[in-house]
């Protein structure tokens, strides 16, 4: 057998396979055959070539010592150095190659976005029911100043609940934390908390219990709603409970986000309400979605948008006026139910 035949076309077996999967690599998402053939390509290319040398060391040799072979090999090692510099500093034309290809990659990708998961049911045995808040271009407010040049960004405040067809109110399943327990802080350090009637008043009036200071918020020393309360995720998510089969029920939402005022609900539109102008940051009142849940009919429901909160919270009437509402309206894409 020639081994010199055998290594010579292996080696252009090898060379084709690492031009095609390179290729490949280069303008597709990952793929794991892919990468297996160009890793294979790649450990047979090198073995040939090895193989190569060991049998032509007296050629190679000879090329080296010629003047021609020393150029050759300054000029390949050196042609290195300003790949490596063209990289590390995002220079064209090095770098319009590499993002060209990653353009491509991302091009043939699926469209992915991550979302949080939030599980609150307590029983496995019971019927559960997911809700997804799909987040929207508002959901997140702009980067607000706080000291030394340190900023944050406020998410929203959500509650769901349970009513009658009627409109009675039936039972809180779900609330971000800030809102369970008042824990919203204030710039001004001296102050501990700050409390909020006119973060979600509809459900709070609702709901029809009364803390010490006579607000309808919960306070700090409530205990009923620890176990169905969770910090507000900064991306789109889920939550899981546990819901009773009794037949068909509302299923309301309440949101609100602090500094997303707009032309009409403005910083001085109440300047004699202490409440919205107080701590200058209610903005747009809270949004109510609602829908109706069939708990014996598996399937999914959008939510509808039926009105507004009082912006400082004064009273637990639904307005069902929107013409005001702009960028609020903004803060949640959709939300939909899942029924099991």
């Amino acid at each position: 057998m020639n081994i010199r035949v055998v290594s010579t076309i292996t080696l252009s077996v090898a060379f084709v396979v690492l031009l095609i999967t390179g290729v490949l690599l280069y303008a597709t998402p990952y793929n794991y055959y892919v990468v297996s053939f160009h890793i294979w390509g790649a450990i047979l290319f090198l073995g040939c070539i090895v193989w190569h040398i060991k049998h032509n060391a007296k050629t190679y040799k000879n090329h080296m010592q010629k003047r021609a072979g020393k150029w050759s090999m300054g000029l390949a090692i050196g042609g290195v150095v300003p790949l490596a510099i063209g990289l590390t500093f995002d220079l064209p034309p090095v770098s319009t190659v590499a993002n060209f290809g990653y353009n491509l990659k991302k091009a043939a990708e699926p469209d992915k976005r991550e979302y949080t998961v939030i599980d609150l049911s307590a029983h496995a045995t019971s019927p559960k029911l997911h809700i997804f808040f799909k987040a929207g271009p508002e959901y997140q407010s702009a980067p607000q100043n706080l000291f030394l040049n340190l900023t944050y960004t406020s998410t929203p405040q959500i509650v769901v609940w349970m009513e009658t067809l009627e409109g009675k109110y039936i039972d809180t399943l779900y609330i971000t934390g800030k809102t369970s327990n008042s824990s919203y802080r204030s710039k001004d350090l001296a102050k501990d908390v700050v409390r909020r009637p006119e973060a979600l008043p509809y459900w709070s009036h609702k709901r029809g219990i009364k803390s010490i200071d006579g607000l309808y918020t919960p306070d700090q020393h409530n205990s009923d709603l620890d176990a169905i309360a969770a910090a507000t995720p900064k991306v789109d998510y889920q939550v899981t409970m546990s819901a009773p089969r009794m037949g068909r029920y509302k299923l309301m939402i309440e949101v609100n986000r602090t500094y997303d005022f707009n032309e009409y609900y403005s910083k001085n539109r109440f300047p004699d309400d202490a409440i919205y102008s107080g701590n200058g940051s209610s903005g747009q009142p809270s949004l109510i979605y609602e829908s109706i849940i069939d708990s014996q009919t598996p399937g999914q429901h959008l939510f509808n948008l039926v009105g507004h909160g009082h912006h400082s919270g004064r009273d637990g009437s639904l307005y069902t006026e929107l013409n005001n509402i702009t960028t609020a309206k903004h803060i949640l894409e959709f939300i939909v139910a899942n029924v099991e």
